[in-house]
């Protein structure tokens, strides 16, 4: 079984990142090597969150208003280069807060294992 840490890890986190990257690109037209560079991960992880081989859970977190506003206003930071590295770890942190208080992380984690359903860890 999978705790609701190693659910963010293996799908939350590659979404985001997918969705920064998008943003970022469509947006904000870096291309893939500077996103890589502000992201700090190579270019072809972006490539590979371009064509959603990696990061495919993005629909999950497109559900959700405070999510994807919170992702925006990421990607505008970074794009506009006013955000220091600590300060955009402490926006994914905050972006993964609001998937676990959204519920978003329970949808996924009753998703892979029904017998879930009743958990409320992650909302703690």
């Amino acid at each position: 079984m999978k705790p609701f840490c190693e659910i963010i890890v293996t799908d939350v986190l590659p979404a985001l990142r997918a969705l920064i990257a998008k943003e970022l690109t469509d947006t904000y037209d870096f291309n893939q090597t500077e996103v890589s560079k502000k992201l700090g991960i190579t270019q072809p992880a972006i490539s590979q969150y371009k064509r959603e081989l990696r990061g495919y859970r993005v629909k999950l977190l497109q559900s959700n208003r405070k999510t994807m506003k919170a992702i925006r206003d990421l990607s505008k930071k970074i794009a506009s280069g006013k955000v220091k590295p600590l300060d955009a770890h402490k926006k994914f942190c905050d972006i993964c807060m609001t998937v676990r208080k959204e519920k978003i992380i329970c949808r996924l984690h009753e998703k892979i294992y029904p017998a879930m359903a009743s958990c409320r860890t992650c909302l703690r």
